[in-house]
């Protein structure tokens, strides 16, 4: 059995799938029959673009009915084209070869073996070809028409191709292309282009890495004719697209990738507020499990911090820092120990007040340090184990703080603290301005001033209000190579006790779950050249056993 999930397989097969509920349980048994037949290991990857049909049902159905088979599916949660949805299956590849075709199966399965004939023979990517002359066509007698009108327009949008972008190149958008994973994978997070351009962008960006392309001839059915004015319009957002590529290569974005070899970066997903509310408890706690959240600090001060602590506590396998907390709540200290840290109820200032009172000079650093050494007191007295320091609203980062009070705090505990000195975009029209503040917070505080290495490069304030995949990739795209960097995140669901609570952000909280746990954030990771990780060293054997298996932090 060729599809069998013992060992690597040795080629890898991807299926985007968009609406395809009239035909794809059809295509699932034939090409599940094809590559269980074939001399080689398979493994098929389903990636579902979100379909609006029955498709995710027929997939679901699908899994189920051969279950222990190499065969894995993504879904998304938003349509982000085919370009999108095959570059996340090219980014789960295992196999040596890696080999995407149309849903419709408009090339006949048939054609893989020419594909894998020249790809073992050395070549880096097989393309289908439909105009070598020994390609051949099947077609209806009614869709005549079609060869005087997408075809024949299809072929002048190669022409420009061929003349912009992909010089030699008979034929960018056929449905069927092989390639050696290991010479494809470098390129996905250079590539930004997630419609039916991403072909053309893909060849272009091989061909400045000099890759060797061929073409073969293949079998091919016109079974639909499609819209020409729907043909035009995409052939004209096509053309633009075009002019984009060229421009990427000449400044060479596509000869210089995110992700040489041996140079994977790490990225922590942490979660800060864990206490704050039950809603953030919950969804920091169901990202922790799942995978979408990395590591987590826990903010006390709250009626909310004893469950976090608890569940915290019950679950050492995963990584957990301090929130340190001057701005929600009330202290652990008695308010009269720490006066200039409170209001006249005992409670803690809110951030305006508080760095009011900072730059007037009225904060004690002294009180601050007996603070913060009692927050992390009571973590540890519960029984977690903490990976790192960071604080509330990055009120740490004051100069003055930084280097009085979180430096010995994190010097006495062992511990690496956070800084904010990762990349940055704009948010909407405007640039982000926090962001851009906390990197100089970090420059004027952290030099010569840190006894401990940084936990990692923190960023992700850009994402804050209306995170979105657009910008989260332009985030990534900032960063540089072989770095671990430290993706702050707010996952929430939205409760009465955030309100309650006084805090601001609550509807960008449930925004920011619903991204980091669909599967095409991940996707977007692992093409970047990013491994998400935790802040902790992986456990010891041992550790790691009475952790529950998949520990992260010593």
């Amino acid at each position: 059995m060729s599809l069998t999930s013992r060992g690597e397989p040795q080629a890898t097969f991807i299926l985007p799938v968009y609406n395809a509920g009239a035909f794809l349980d059809s295509t699932l048994r034939a090409t599940r029959e094809h590559l269980a037949a074939r001399p080689e290991t398979w493994e098929l990857i389903i990636v579902d673009d979100a379909s609006t049909d029955t498709s995710r049902s027929i997939v679901e159905a699908f899994l189920g009915a051969h279950a222990g088979e190499a065969i894995r599916s993504l879904r998304f949660t938003d349509n982000r084209g085919k370009g999108f949805a095959t570059r996340a299956g090219l980014g789960l590849a295992r196999g040596v070869y890696s080999v995407f075709t149309d849903c419709d199966l408009a090339y006949p399965l048939s054609n893989i073996d020419r594909v894998m004939q020249e790809l073992r023979a050395g070549a880096d990517a097989v393309i289908a070809c439909r105009v070598l002359e020994k390609s051949t066509y099947l077609i209806s007698p009614s869709f005549f028409s079609y060869l005087y009108t997408r075809h024949l327009m299809g072929r002048l949008f190669n022409a420009i191709c061929r003349a912009l972008t992909v010089p030699g190149i008979l034929d960018t958008q056929a449905g069927l292309k092989g390639f050696r994973t290991s010479v494809i994978r470098p390129v996905l997070g250079a590539m930004v282009l997630d419609g039916f351009s991403f072909d053309v962008e893909l060849l272009r960006a091989l061909q400045d890495r000099r890759g060797r392309i061929v073409e073969i001839p293949v079998s091919y059915r016109y079974d639909t004719e499609p819209s020409t004015v729907n043909f035009i319009i995409d052939s004209l957002a096509m053309a633009r697209d075009l002019l984009r590529i060229r421009a990427r290569s000449m400044l060479g974005r596509y000869r210089v990738t995110g992700r040489p070899a041996g140079a994977s970066g790490g990225l922590v997903v942490h979660a800060d507020d864990f206490g704050l509310a039950p809603g953030i408890n919950l969804a920091i706690e169901e990202g922790l499990e799942s995978g979408s959240v990395t590591s987590a600090s826990i903010l006390v001060g709250g009626p909310h911090a004893a469950p976090a602590l608890a569940w915290a506590s019950g679950h050492p396998r995963h990584d957990f820092g301090v929130h340190l907390n001057l701005t929600q709540g009330t202290p652990l200290l008695a308010p009269a120990l720490v006066p200039s840290l409170v209001d006249r109820r005992g409670r803690f200032l809110r951030l305006p007040r508080f760095l009011l009172r900072y730059a007037l000079g009225r904060i004690r650093p002294q009180e601050v340090l007996s603070e913060w050494g009692e927050q992390i007191g009571a973590i540890r007295a519960a029984g977690v184990v903490i990976s790192h320091l960071d604080s509330h609203q990055h009120v740490h980062l004051l100069p003055g703080l930084f280097r009085t009070v979180a430096v010995p705090l994190a010097t006495t505990h062992r511990v690496p603290l956070r800084v904010m000195d990762g990349p940055v975009c704009r948010r909407g029209m405007w640039p982000d301005v926090k962001g851009l503040l906390l990197i100089l917070a970090t420059r004027s505080a952290a030099p010569g001033h840190a006894a401990r290495p940084p936990s990692a490069h923190g960023f992700g304030t850009s994402l804050m209000g209306r995170p979105s995949l657009r910008r989260a990739r332009r985030l990534l795209a900032r960063a540089s190579p072989g770095r671990t960097y430290e993706l702050v995140v707010h996952p929430g669901i939205p409760d009465a006790d955030l309100a309650r609570s006084g805090d601001g952000y609550r509807k960008g909280r449930e925004l920011e779950r619903r991204l980091l746990d669909s599967d095409e954030f991940r996707a977007l990771v692992r093409n970047a050249g990013f491994e998400m990780v935790s802040l902790g060293p992986p456990l010891p054997p041992r550790r790691r056993a009475a952790a529950g298996g998949n520990g992260a932090h010593p």
